[in-house]
């Protein structure tokens, strides 16, 4: 019998916030007062939660050998022997069936989705994580993929440059969650991860600079460019998004901060700008 504080953490229901970018077409479609849009996008969420769950088991399974030297993953449940491969395959099983069952209840298109999203996660733990920058580009296309399940369960379309810029905050935070790897590992960086031994912190930090300037430039397209599926009422929101964004660079350049990824995630300049971001989007999409 598996506790359920075990299996808490091979699920990691705390993970499941990757996937709230599926809310993204439900808010700025104008349809989050729409009870059947706001249920069936709750529902879709759940299914992309319980999916994303059955990937990070089956790739703690890959992963167990190279979990097993890092300082912090090492704790992990199967990399630290609390839980079986046996039983952390039945777990899989169950969590991607559930999801699946789900989706097919949902709508037909999301099962599609769910497949892409397991081959390129699939893809990424057996070949891509190995090549530096290409491993980022994976797990970025991954958010693009949870915002199409929005799109697709809702039947609606949402701004190009949107969808683009959730892919370039993600390859942000894996930037920042790559650097925090090197600092943490020194050394031994590459034995956890072959591809951190293509990367260094001088790169990082250009990379970073980089993309934490086209984010802003792109928001600011969004906001600003006249398109029937942007919102010029959010052009009041930019200065937001650049706090949050240049916050972020701040932190990473602090070695203190950056000795565990989630406290970098977890600033409370950070979160209280992420804060005042979604109250601010909302009364400006649904007050005026």
């Amino acid at each position: 019998m598996i506790e359920i504080s075990i299996l808490f953490k091979i699920i990691r229901i705390k993970q499941w916030y990757k996937n709230i970018v599926i809310f993204l077409p439900l808010v700025f479609s104008l349809s989050l007062l729409n009870l059947d849009s706001l249920y069936l996008t709750i529902a879709g969420f759940v299914a992309l939660g319980l999916a994303s769950s059955a990937l990070y088991i089956r790739n703690d399974v890959l992963d167990i050998e190279f979990d097993k030297q890092h300082p912090i993953k090492k704790f992990r449940p199967l990399a630290s022997g609390q839980i079986s491969k046996k039983n952390a395959y039945i777990i899989f099983v169950l969590l991607l069936s559930s999801s699946l069952i789900i989706a097919a209840i949902l709508n037909w298109q999301l099962v599609i989705v769910l497949i892409f999203l397991f081959v390129n996660t699939t893809v990424y733990s057996q070949w891509l994580k190995n090549f530096a920058y290409v491993d980022l580009l994976s797990i970025s296309l991954n958010f693009v993929i949870r915002v199409l399940a929005g799109m697709l369960l809702l039947q609606v379309g949402i701004s190009p440059w949107l969808v683009f810029g959730v892919f370039l905050v993600a390859f942000f935070l894996g930037l920042m969650k790559r650097k925090s790897e090197i600092i943490i590992l020194k050394d031994a960086a590459a034995l956890h991860r072959k591809s951190l031994s293509k990367y260094s912190i001088k790169k990082l930090n250009y990379s970073l600079l980089i993309l934490s300037v086209l984010v802003i430039v792109t928001y600011s397209l969004y906001s600003i460019t006249n398109d029937p599926t942007n919102d010029n009422r959010l052009i009041f929101t930019i200065p937001i998004v650049a706090i949050i964004i240049f916050r972020q660079y701040y932190l990473s350049e602090k070695s203190v901060s950056v000795k565990k990824f989630n406290e970098v995630i977890n600033d409370k300049i950070t979160v209280l700008a992420i804060i005042m971001y979604i109250i601010t989007t909302i009364l400006l999409l649904y007050s005026f």
